[in-house]
């Protein structure tokens, strides 16, 4: 299963880069046991408040002024994410983070390296 959610948010990569924003589009994965009733691994009226809660310390901010952020590429942002929604819920299995126009944007999958399986 997996939930979506978008921000808007400025940044500037390295000290060169002129400061510029995105609309951010992020997917959660999350893996689990399903539960044998409903078929779903968590409950989303558990899982969306702590995605909302995330989702409005980075929708409209500065994002180099967020601690752990001050080098906010992809890259860093859905480490980030990742790292902060694992430690509430149970299964997040990886984060993607993309910005730009749907059909041309770029993007990054994060996934942590001890649940890659072959």
């Amino acid at each position: 299963m997996f939930q979506e959610f978008a921000f808007e948010a400025a940044h500037k990569t390295t000290p060169d880069t002129p400061l510029h924003g995105h609309t951010f589009k992020v997917k959660v994965v999350l893996t689990g046991e399903p539960v044998p009733v409903f078929g779903w691994s968590h409950d989303l009226l558990v899982v969306e408040p702590i995605i909302s809660a995330l989702r409005k310390q980075l929708d409209h901010r500065y994002l180099n002024d967020i601690e752990g952020l001050e080098t906010p590429s992809l890259e860093n942002v859905a480490q980030w994410i990742f790292r902060r929604l694992d430690k509430e819920i149970p299964g997040v299995d990886r984060v993607e983070v993309r910005r730009g126009l749907e059909g041309a944007c770029d993007g990054v999958v994060y996934r942590e390296a001890s649940r890659v399986h072959a």
